[in-house]
């Protein structure tokens, strides 16, 4: 079995589903898909690229540290406000991405990320 490294911060409070909001397998880090909060879809990719922050912090990472994305967007009319707070938020850093239509699992939910890091 593979040495891996389950991560579950402690500021999103006891898990309450059955998979891990990030795995670090070696040097690579997988994080869970991360919704955000609020009204639009910009607000909303603001707040789920923080808590994708927060899962990369706990293993001493941060943005800079992904190479690819996969964004789930419930419209792809959002896509530019969606792009204008990725790019917001990640500046010159370009890592791979694909963004993808799909039913988000929970009302109101316009956009979900999951990513992965390379760590040192």
């Amino acid at each position: 079995m593979p040495d891996l490294q389950f991560v579950e911060p402690e500021s999103f409070g006891p898990p309450t589903m059955p998979f891990s909001q990030g795995v670090r397998a070696g040097n690579l880090f997988f994080v869970a898909g991360q919704v955000g909060s609020g009204d639009g879809v910009g607000e909303q990719t603001r707040s789920a690229l923080e808590r994708v922050r927060t899962v990369l912090a706990e293993v001493g990472a941060d943005l800079a540290n992904i190479v690819s994305a996969t964004v789930f967007l419930t419209d792809v009319a959002d896509f530019a406000a969606y792009n204008e707070a990725w790019v917001a938020a990640f500046g010159d850093h370009r890592p791979a991405r694909a963004t993808v239509r799909a039913d988000l699992m929970g009302p109101g939910l316009l956009v979900e990320v999951q990513a992965i890091a390379v760590l040192d």
